[in-house]
């Protein structure tokens, strides 16, 4: 049941990073942080799975103990109430200090990438995307029992969807980017451009 969990709420923000990934890309003024804010969400899901492990870890570790305090004559001292609501709080600004310092180095590293090869990332990057909405439409149709031949739909929806996103990610790639570096970097103005 718990790696079920933990895929379930690793997708959930993958879906979440999917949709805002397109929201963005949809917006001129937001588009060329589209990359790094589904980035920024996608991390949302491994932090959020850290810290729902540790809990779990810890009510375990918790229940261990106790046991053993009842057979033993071992004194646990008493946590406060409040401990679980601290511990929500510390997880939840670790996760988006995680998630912000990965989208802020992630806006950087793809200024430093010629366009070529920023062209192949986006690409394969957008074509991801492509694939989350694909499992979002493979659950609907999952559910759904009244659409026949929902497998072979299914395939040919990821298929598009996946081969769509990803030549859209390539061929609008100019549009995904920043403005160029303005201090010397690893790559030429022209480079940045493809123009050389």
């Amino acid at each position: 049941m718990l790696p079920l969990l933990i895929l379930m709420m690793l997708f959930a923000f993958l879906a979440m990073g999917a949709f805002v990934f397109v929201l963005c890309a949809t917006a001129p003024p937001l588009r060329k942080y589209s990359l790094s804010a589904a980035l920024w969400c996608a991390t949302l899901g491994p932090c959020s799975v850290v810290w729902t492990v540790g809990a779990g870890l810890a009510l375990v570790a918790s229940g261990i103990l106790m046991q053993a305090t009842q057979t033993r004559s071992i004194h646990l001292p008493e946590l406060p109430k409040g401990i679980g609501t601290g511990y929500i709080v510390f997880g939840l600004i670790g996760s988006l200090f995680t998630a912000t310092v990965v989208a802020w180095v992630h806006q950087k590293a793809i200024r430093q990438m010629t366009f070529a090869l920023f062209r192949i990332y986006a690409g394969r990057v957008a074509g991801g995307i492509g694939t989350v909405w694909g499992w979002c439409l493979g659950f609907w149709l999952l559910l759904n029992t009244q659409v026949h031949y929902r497998f072979a739909l299914w395939g040919l929806a990821m298929a598009a969807l996946c081969a769509g996103f990803g030549y859209s990610g390539f061929h609008w790639a100019r549009w995904l980017r920043s403005k160029s570096p303005t201090t010397p970097g690893l790559v030429s103005q022209a480079e940045f451009e493809g123009l050389g």
